[in-house]
């Protein structure tokens, strides 16, 4: 189980953590499963050079929408049982 704060948070869109592992944004992703109303939030882990970004709203937002797009790109960053904490 990884625990993390949540610094930043966009309803509807995502939330940006931080934990001892590291950066992560939690994208929601509206209809994750064909032919269901669900939406899914999934967790990736930040790399180096996107946490040189985690301030700037708008290049998080275009990340967002990237991994919304085609989130099996990032299953390499994916990261599960996130409880976040105070």
């Amino acid at each position: 189980m990884i625990e993390a704060k949540i610094i930043y948070s966009q309803r509807g869109n995502f939330v940006l953590m931080r934990s001892a592992k590291g950066w992560i944004i939690s994208v929601l992703i509206p209809g994750f499963y064909p032919n269901s109303h669900f939406d899914v939030s999934k967790d990736f882990l930040l790399t180096d050079d996107e946490v040189t970004h985690k301030e700037d709203v708008e290049y998080l937002k275009k990340l967002a929408e990237n991994i919304r797009k085609d989130w099996s790109t990032f299953l390499n960053r994916e990261v599960s049982d996130v409880k976040i904490v105070r």
